[in-house]
């Protein structure tokens, strides 16, 4: 069976990212705040950070251990970022990015579903994991309208706070101690 590693929303295209969208990603996540928010993103970031990530993506997607995307705008190009990641038995641990200038217009939202779908339609995977720190409440009402149910609280590790920090952890299709355990 043969995988198509692009998919569409509405309004964006999903696809791997590529080693000419590093100068955009780079623009897009070179923020503090934003680094604060996920776990392995560095601050300050750089072009040549981008191409690690895109070399990344690329080997962790060929192994199946891992599948990220650039979200791409028609117009505005690269936009944000949303993926998963296998973290134990049947769970996958959903992640997403959207860019400051778009921020708070549903696009982590139209993207992360369309990704979910997606999931499901290639792999038949429907059972997720995800977490937000508990300062970043805005990822949480992104995973409320994906369905996902708060489960409980957990430290997590993020690059760009140091080290780890109180967050929220979500289930999909999941026991509660299931989400809990996993690698966050």
């Amino acid at each position: 069976m043969s995988r198509s590693f692009e998919f569409r929303s509405e309004r964006f295209l999903m696809r791997p990212p590529m080693e000419q969208d590093a100068r955009q990603i780079a623009c897009c996540v070179n923020d503090a705040e934003m680094a604060r928010n996920l776990a392995r993103l560095p601050y300050p970031y750089a072009p040549s950070d981008a191409l690690d990530w895109i070399a990344y993506a690329d080997k962790a997607r060929n192994q199946g251990s891992e599948y990220a995307f650039v979200i791409t705008h028609a117009e505005a190009g690269v936009i944000g970022s949303v993926g998963f990641n296998r973290t134990s038995g049947e769970a996958w641990e959903i992640g997403y990015w959207a860019d400051k200038a778009v921020q708070g217009r549903g696009v982590a939202t139209e993207a992360a579903r369309a990704l979910l779908a997606w999931g499901e339609a290639e792999f038949g995977v429907t059972r997720f994991v995800a977490g937000h720190f508990r300062d970043n409440p805005a990822s949480g009402r992104v995973l409320t309208k994906l369905g996902f149910e708060r489960v409980g609280e957990k430290m997590m590790f993020s690059q760009g706070r140091g080290g780890r920090d109180a967050a929220w952890r979500y289930a999909l299709s999941l026991p509660n101690d299931t989400a809990l355990g996993a690698a966050g």
